[in-house]
């Protein structure tokens, strides 16, 4: 094997470089169907939550270290991961652990307390990390300015009511930082469906979407509040999605 070709090698298997998906991947969908999808997922092709909770958080890892590495003055060290009670804070979870792993300074909280997480998927990926050892801090406001760069794992998809106390005051303090802010699936507080702010939306500079964009990005504060949207493939089976046999990938 030739020097040049065992660089690309080991290039190719870099956080922040990769094939994105082999297939390609639905246009903007409403929450009912990213919902509906999951279900079909998890209930009738007896996939783990657990296992899509992996795929999405993974997928996001690799595009936060890309950005770090493409735009280090940018999105630097540490990274603030703010964990919701849903399984958007599950996702948050699981890219807090792979950043750590790749050697990138994180910061880990969960704002509503790990009683939360209790039953869910978001807790088994809770466990994993406490057997890491991998440490949590207790939620604290004032460590948001002294991010280099913001997580948003608060809310995902299926907020559709006004954010309240304390998460809005949490959104707020975000927002007011004025940190570069990474957002999981959508901003927080944004509603995916229409765009529409629920209370307060976090201001996104990138916002990591998984299986198919959103409705809402593109209407009203859609727009403004997503940034740069990344849609990535979390391993749903076409038949869950409604789509039709695969092509078949030949050969060389």
């Amino acid at each position: 094997m030739s020097l040049s070709s065992s660089r690309e090698e080991v290039d190719s298997h870099r956080p922040g470089k990769f094939v994105e998906s082999f297939r390609e991947l639905p246009g903007p969908q409403r929450r009912e169907t990213i919902r509906e999808w999951d279900r079909r997922a998890i209930e009738d092709l007896g996939i783990p939550g657990a296992v899509l909770m992996e795929n999405a958080g993974v997928a996001a890892a690799r595009v936060i270290a890309g950005l770090a590495t493409s735009e280090p003055g940018t999105y630097r060290s540490p990274y603030l991961i703010l964990c919701g009670p849903g399984n958007n804070g599950g996702d948050g979870l699981v890219v807090a652990r792979y950043l750590f792993d790749w050697g990138f300074e994180v910061g880990i909280q969960i704002p509503g307390g790990v009683s939360y997480l209790e039953g869910s998927d978001a807790r088994t990926h809770f466990e994993v990390m406490r057997r890491l050892k991998i440490p949590i801090s207790p939620p604290s406001m004032a460590e948001i300015p002294r991010a280099g760069t913001i997580i948003d794992a608060l809310f995902g998809t299926g907020l559709s009511r006004p954010l309240e106390a304390p998460w809005i005051d949490w959104v707020r303090a975000v927002n007011a930082s004025a940190r570069p802010t990474i957002s999981l699936d959508i901003p927080s507080g944004l509603d995916a469906n229409s765009g529409v702010i629920l209370g307060e939306a976090v201001r996104a500079r990138h916002t990591i979407t998984f299986a198919a964009s959103k409705v809402g990005f593109a209407l009203a504060m859609g727009p403004e509040r997503c940034g740069q949207v990344h849609v990535r493939d979390i391993g749903l089976p076409g038949r869950a999605m409604g789509l039709g046999p695969p092509a078949r990938i030949s050969g060389p």
